[in-house]
């Protein structure tokens, strides 16, 4: 934002306060010109302080305060902002053109430093977000190491090898969960990152409904800036839904991975409507109206709430079902083998069977049927429209948008 102009609103301010405040109101001016707000919020409030009923200190106050804000520990200065942008309407008597003014300079600071504070936030989350990726690739290489392990230690004649194999083969394991736990706790980090990111964007909204109508009205100097973090805004808001979709759909494909046969598999696609990534996703949609103007959007809620009503004792009912099926084949071939002595040939079709029990639960794996069939087709059709939705600048039309009014506590 151009911190210039706020020259902009010297002759207003200085024409209509106390004599007696005029040098410091120039001043605060001056300060705000150059970017020196923690020293404007000090000159506004000797201003108030002289005069609690002076508008120009609380329209001050509350322009240089919302340059300082943050979701952190600076947040008391978002709510302050709000509180003396209200003492000033208040209190004004200014002209409601010179009041337009103030509340659009107001907006785009509120909006440019949101810009800042959201891009932060998203620029954290890629990183967690690249950390987790690299842990799980750790994990699967561990888990690999161990299966090799586990391979050389059954293949070794010496009782040396073999404690070695199966002791890498267990430190593998045990690395693989570490890596793995590692990569869950950056996932879950960046979920509440992400979560604080589209809280930030949901408290400017009303901001940038106002700046919008209110551009008409500004002189060009003024209007040229707001219109450019607008913009700006938009940009930033178009990124920070893709980063959203981004999200839920690592959570859809990491739930195409899931084995069809586990308990988690079950928990988060019945959850899913539930999940951070979900309801971000629908909470961002509805807030720019999205759900309105995209068709896409119905379909993709629908198949979240559709999975909400899936019966889990069903689905655990047909995943019983298979394993009881490829469990007795391969067990049939455990006691076609055991019984078959120093028949090679009998423990050829034994191993054979055996074998055909294994390709059986690869396949269930891939194709179950039944209820848990129906289960994982609907996760890979919801995966494959979430990952046709797509957002851009031009799907997101602020006067469609809805204003967030309560300030984050």
């Amino acid at each position: 934002m151009n911190s210039s102009i706020y020259k902009s609103l010297k002759s207003d301010f200085i024409s209509n306060a106390d004599i007696n405040n005029k040098s410091t109101i120039e001043l605060c001016i001056t300060e705000m010109s150059s970017g020196n707000f923690n020293k404007a919020v000090d000159l506004s409030e000797e201003i108030i302080k002289k005069d609690i009923n002076d508008s120009i200190g609380w329209a001050s106050k509350a322009l240089s305060q919302a340059n300082l804000f943050d979701y952190g520990n600076n947040l008391f200065f978002l709510k302050s902002s709000l509180t003396s942008l209200e003492e000033f309407r208040n209190k004004t008597t200014l002209s409601n053109k010179e009041i337009i003014k103030v509340e659009s300079i107001f907006y785009t600071a509120f909006l440019d430093r949101t810009i800042n504070l959201v891009n932060s936030r998203v620029e954290e989350v890629i990183e967690l977000r690249k950390k987790a990726l690299t842990e799980k690739k750790k994990a699967q290489a561990a888990a690999i190491g161990a299966a090799l392990s586990a391979y050389a230690g059954s293949q070794s004649k010496s009782d040396v090898g073999k404690i070695l194999g199966y002791g890498g083969a267990v430190a593998g394991v045990a690395a693989a969960a570490n890596f793995s736990s590692n990569a869950d706790l950056l996932n879950n980090a960046s979920k509440g990152v992400f979560g604080v990111a589209v809280a930030n964007i949901s408290m400017s909204i009303g901001s940038a409904i106002s700046l919008k109508s209110n551009l008409s009205e500004l002189d060009f100097e003024i209007r040229d800036t707001a219109a450019s973090t607008l913009k700006n805004w938009i940009n930033v808001l178009a990124f920070l839904y893709q980063q959203v979709i981004e999200n839920l759909l690592v959570y859809a494909e990491d739930l195409k991975k899931k084995n069809v046969f586990s308990k988690s598999f079950r928990e988060a696609s019945i959850n899913l409507i539930n999940a951070p990534e979900a309801t971000q996703f629908i909470y961002l949609s509805k807030i720019t109206g999205i759900d309105k103007s995209i068709a896409e959007f119905s379909t993709l809620e629908n198949h979240m709430l559709s999975l909400k009503e899936v019966d889990e004792e069903a689905i655990k009912s047909d995943t019983k079902k298979m394993s009881i099926i490829f469990g007795s084949v391969m067990a049939l071939g455990f006691v076609i083998i055991g019984s078959a002595e120093y028949d090679e040939n009998i423990k050829n079709i034994g191993a054979l069977v055996f074998w055909i029990g294994v390709i059986l639960a690869g396949y269930f794996s891939a194709k179950p049927i039944g209820k848990a069939g129906e289960l994982k087709k609907s996760i890979s059709e919801f995966y494959n429209t979430m990952k046709n939705f797509k957002i851009n600048t031009e799907s997101l039309i602020v006067e469609n948008m809805i204003a967030q009014k309560k300030v984050i506590e």
